[in-house]
């Protein structure tokens, strides 16, 4: 038999900056991967609740230039049959389904930047920070970036995008 004691109890053959670089370089590469992952995921959803209110804001300006006045507050799933005629169903309705984002859609004629300003209103199921990071990318992909100014404000339980009177 050789005299030779266990590998476990043997000095190690590189010096110790070596494993510790390396365990650094691990752990900074998981952590961009980490993040990379969240901000993708979010961009994703934010681009599904941007394509309601693309898609929704459509008909609603029609029924303004149109008819000349806004229709009456609603609920998404319960569209009155005066916006009916300018495709609302079916232009919302497929970008609804494939919202990854869970919430209540609605217009209303009472919007943030007054009486009479027409709003898309999204209320998440489950407010909290979560909620406001996919609402502020929704902001960057359909305004400014800045949850609290321009035509989309959100906070943590809702984002409001406002639409043009013209």
């Amino acid at each position: 038999m050789a005299d030779t004691s266990p590998k476990i109890l043997q000095a190690p053959t590189s010096p110790l900056w070596y494993h510790v670089t390396i365990s650094a370089v691990l752990g900074l590469a998981l952590a961009f991967g980490y993040a990379f992952f969240v901000a993708s995921k979010d961009s994703l959803k934010a681009e599904t609740v941007a394509a309601v209110c693309r898609a929704a804001q459509v008909p609603l300006l029609q029924h303004r230039a149109e008819k000349g006045a806004w229709p009456e507050d609603f609920d998404f799933t319960k569209a009155p049959e005066s916006i009916q005629g300018y495709g609302f169903a079916a232009a919302v309705q497929s970008s609804v389904a494939k919202c990854t984002a869970v919430g209540t859609w609605r217009f209303t004629t009472n919007g943030p930047a007054g009486k009479g300003k027409p709003a898309l209103v999204f209320t998440a199921d489950e407010p909290g920070a979560g909620t406001l990071r996919l609402l502020t990318a929704v902001d960057a992909q359909l305004d400014d970036g800045r949850t609290t100014a321009g035509k989309f404000r959100a906070d943590d339980q809702a984002g409001v995008f406002t639409l043009r009177d013209e």
